[in-house]
């Protein structure tokens, strides 16, 4: 009979005890918050955040007073993963973030967890997400309370990013669309180049890291390194788009010459910061 390969979680030879058992313990932090972040999404759709939408008339600060929900929460399973030395973070720069509304923010995308630090850090930002969270019976209704813009019709998204950088929303993008794949080299979409020529003002770059290596595209959430992981996220200061690219027209020209300008600037910057 065929065996059952075992699940591989990391296990290092020869581990010693002591180890072993820190690696049991964060790989239950990390199951446990896993659970949490998808029954807590369950708990915000269904309990939480239907009477503050159902009460609050204005759109904007109905947004605004959701989104400061789910920061909460999401900086709830920051400091649970911090505290319980599962994770550790480094921030630098996050008050460019406000000190810059109406801001498209791009950042690259090594880890799950990006996102819910960069929502908990600036939660009055929207953001784009994959469609599959609107159908998603966890978290559909947070997406769709909090103004989020789905990426499911190519043909609307940039005017839809357009229209909500135009009422002066700060939108966060990750350029290369999903995660990225540890020792492959990045390579964006063009969506947020044409977002960025529409916008014509400076991009805010988020440099990410993540090391060891864990959350990514090519790697299960119960497959936890040795050690904790260090995570550094990094705010640049606004990045005009001349510097990348002299008068770039917004034409398919245009957007190819600044997403190849936008993928060596964050190579570079990431390499920086590693």
């Amino acid at each position: 009979a065929r065996r059952t390969p075992a699940l591989d979680l990391g296990l290092e030879p020869g581990m010693t005890l002591t180890k072993r058992l820190n690696h049991a313990w964060r790989l239950f932090v990390t199951g446990a918050c896993f659970a949490g972040f998808a029954l807590g999404g369950g708990l915000l759709s269904l309990v939480v955040l239907p009477p503050v939408a159902l009460f609050t008339r204005d759109p904007s600060q109905r947004r605004r007073r959701i989104r400061r929900i789910i920061g909460t929460a999401f900086g709830l399973m920051i400091r649970v993963l911090c505290a319980t030395r599962t994770m550790r973070l480094a921030l630098s720069g996050i008050d460019k973030l406000r000190a810059h509304p109406g801001s498209l923010i791009l950042a690259n995308h090594p880890t799950l967890i990006d996102v819910v630090i960069l929502l908990w850090q600036y939660p009055d930002a929207c953001c784009v997400v994959k469609a599959e969270l609107w159908k998603n019976p966890f978290h559909w209704g947070v997406v769709r309370l909090a103004g989020y813009i789905d990426n499911a019709d190519p043909e609307t998204l940039i005017e839809k990013c357009a229209a909500r950088l135009g009422a002066g929303e700060s939108l966060i993008i990750f350029p290369e669309g999903t995660r990225t794949r540890p020792g492959i080299p990045m390579r964006f979409l063009r969506g947020s180049s044409y977002i960025a020529l529409r916008n014509g003002r400076p991009v805010l770059p988020v440099i990410l890291t993540c090391d060891p290596p864990t959350l990514t595209k090519a790697t299960p959430w119960y497959r936890v390194p040795e050690r904790a992981f260090e995570m550094t996220v990094t705010v640049l200061d606004p990045l005009p788009i001349d510097d990348l690219v002299p008068s770039p027209a917004p034409t398919p020209v245009g957007a190819r010459r600044l997403t190849e300008a936008l993928e060596n600037y964050f190579t570079e910057a990431v390499t920086d910061h590693a």
